[in-house]
């Protein structure tokens, strides 16, 4: 079976938060809520000068199942990872 042709990628982002369902006290929103930091590791699909896509389940060289578009303005590092493939446990 061939590799993806695709770089595995991490990207270390700040996610937005909303909320849904229950009234809450604005002034313990503004004091409390922040951007969450998060990593995401996947597949870089494209990356161009507004975002980034990332794939996680790759079906062949055409098809993706999940995926994640990632604006630039929330990204704060991204970084390439390096893959040596499956090896044989003993």
């Amino acid at each position: 079976m061939e590799r993806p042709k695709y770089k595995i990628v991490e990207i270390e982002w700040f996610d937005a938060q909303s909320g849904f369902g229950q009234a809450e006290e604005i002034n313990y929103m503004i004091e409390n809520m922040k951007p969450i930091h998060t990593y995401s590791i996947g597949y870089l699909l494209n990356k161009n000068k507004d975002s980034i896509l990332l794939g996680f389940m790759l079906f062949g060289s055409d098809m993706v199942k999940h995926n994640q578009l990632i604006p630039k303005g929330m990204i704060k590092n991204m970084r390439y990872l390096k893959c040596d493939g499956m090896k044989k446990q003993k």
